[in-house]
């Protein structure tokens, strides 16, 4: 009998979170608008509303459209005053955090900045410092933290398989270890992933059913959205496209060995993409162009180059830097048209410091891809518009999309 009453509780939070999550997307719906699109009856739908307008998680306060007579119906929004939730993402570099209240509305940010070598116990603090941070900036509750994690995971026993950025991240139980600290429900995703989501629900891919938003940091994963649907794969390894194997530019390359290609590209068959146009690989081509003597004002950084100090130089016109961004260009013209052949999705999405540079390395990038593709089947390539945050936002709003009320 308790076993009878527990499944009933949870096919009620199911169906409230649902409902919540119908009237969230959709920006406010009627009683009887909500009660078709679930397939209720209203007086059946009207329980349920009634309970969660009693417990402060929905409001009705808004009209709802144009009644065709009678009194005008009234639209259910949600609550931003019954909590938050918290989004984090981070890599190899950073650790970014924010919140969203009930009604998705994104309120504050943290930065935590993490030192190359940072070792998986130390980022471990950082996280849980930066979504201490961002709980205490606000008073509402908190309702779930979703985190976005580099590398391979388990959304199911939420645990962070393996990323090799940083030392000793494997097997870890993050989602015990933080449902634990700080006594909420945790959503696990892949960060690319989250970033995807982001964009679906609030950039470049809102009103599209299939694209592909690619990350360009430490490493290279793309986010897939098939019909709707976020693609994980069998493994949960879907997108890790930093292990394809890539044409590298001269500029790229690190040795003078003979190909079997003429123009721009040498091929090795070693080269892995994330070994050649990720954020890291940059910064090493960088250095090694300088030790051969190449003039820039790179050359006069102190202390260890970093991917800010190529960015900044590439801004600046330093013809090195921007030799090597536009390379990446190139490489990542070439990631354009494979995504495209394999998913011919309506946008791919760039996302990350390389794809806020703007020109030097969306114009190469555009270039590649329409000299790989056929005539009319160049990719509809875009840039993201939402910045550093977007992993974090995207966690957030998947945290908040899992959400359903205690029963």
């Amino acid at each position: 009998m308790t076993g009878r009453i527990k499944s009933k509780h949870q096919l009620v939070a199911n169906l409230e979170g649902e409902m919540v999550r119908r009237v969230r997307k959709r920006g406010g719906l009627s009683r009887v608008q909500l009660a078709r699109e679930l397939k209720l009856a209203p007086s059946t739908a009207g329980i349920y509303v009634d309970r969660l307008v009693r417990e402060g998680y929905l409001l009705e306060n808004a009209p709802a459209g144009r009644p065709l007579a009678g009194r005008p119906p009234t639209a259910l929004v949600p609550n931003p005053g019954v909590g938050r939730f918290v989004g984090v993402d981070f890599e190899a570099r950073n650790v970014m955090a924010t919140d969203v209240d009930f009604s998705q509305r994104p309120l504050h940010r943290v930065h935590r900045v993490l030192r190359p070598g940072d070792p998986a116990a130390q980022v471990l603090a950082r996280i849980e410092e930066a979504i201490d941070e961002v709980a205490a900036a606000d008073p509402r509750p908190l309702l779930g933290i979703g985190v976005g994690v580099p590398g391979s995971i388990d959304p199911v026993t939420k645990v962070a398989v393996d990323y090799p950025f940083i030392p000793g991240w494997n097997n870890v139980a993050l989602g015990e270890r933080l449902s634990r600290r700080f006594g909420v429900p945790l959503a696990l995703e892949n960060n690319i992933r989250s970033m995807a989501m982001a964009e679906l629900w609030f950039g470049a891919g809102r009103g599209l059913r299939n694209f592909v938003c690619v990350g360009i940091r430490s490493g290279i994963a793309a986010g897939v959205l098939v019909n709707g649907v976020l693609l994980r794969g069998a493994r949960h390894r879907a997108g890790e496209i930093g292990h394809w194997v890539c044409p590298v530019p001269a500029e790229l390359a690190g040795d003078d060995r003979p190909t079997g290609r003429t123009g721009p590209w040498r091929w090795r068959a070693e080269a892995r993409l994330e070994h050649v146009a990720s954020l890291s690989a940059l910064v090493v081509a960088a250095q090694r162009a300088l030790k051969a003597g190449c003039e820039s004002s790179l050359a006069g950084i102190e202390g260890a180059l970093a991917i800010d100090d190529v960015l900044a130089a590439a801004r600046d016109g330093d013809e090195l830097a921007l030799s090597v961004v536009r390379a990446a260009g190139h490489v990542h013209g070439w990631v354009a048209h494979q995504l495209n052949e394999l998913f011919n999705p309506e946008k791919i999405i760039f996302a990350g410091p390389l794809a806020d540079l703007g020109e030097p390395f969306l114009t190469p990038l555009h270039e590649a891809a329409c000299g790989f593709s056929e005539a009319g089947g160049e990719p509809a390539v875009v840039s993201s518009t939402l910045g550093q945050f977007s992993g974090a936002i995207g966690a957030a709003a998947l945290a908040m999309h899992e959400w359903k009320p205690k029963r």
